[in-house]
C-alpha cells in the first residue's frame, strides 16, 4: 500500500508547488505542509538513497517558497520535473 501512496503524494506535492508558484492557487499553509512531508520522507530514506537527499533539498526549497522568502518559477519547474519523474518511475514496476 505504501508503495502506491508515496509516489502519489510526490505527484500531489509537485502539483501543489507548481500551481502555487505559477498561479497562486494554494495558500501558504498547504504548500508548507507538503514541504514538511517531503522533508520528513527524504530524511527517513536519506541514509540509503541519493534521490531522498535530493528530496530534502527540494523540501527546503518548498518550505522557503511557502514562507515567501525565495520564489523562482524556473526552480519550481525543476523541482516539479524531479518529483514527477521520480514518482512515475516509482510507479512503473507496480502492477
Amino acid at each position: 500500500m505504501i508503495l502506491y501512496l508515496l509516489p502519489i503524494l510526490d505527484l500531489l506535492t509537485a502539483t501543489v508547488l507548481i500551481l502555487h508558484t505559477h498561479f497562486g492557487i494554494f495558500p501558504l499553509p498547504v504548500v508548507l505542509v507538503h514541504g514538511i512531508y517531503l522533508g520528513i520522507k527524504g530524511l527517513l530514506f536519506a541514509k540509503t538513497d541519493f534521490a531522498s537527499k535530493v528530496d530534502v533539498l527540494c523540501s527546503i526549497y518548498i518550505i522557503i517558497v511557502a514562507l515567501g522568502i525565495f520564489v523562482k518559477p524556473t526552480v519550481s519547474l525543476i523541482v516539479f520535473i524531479w518529483l514527477v519523474q521520480k514518482a512515475v518511475f516509482a510507479m512503473l514496476p507496480i502492477r
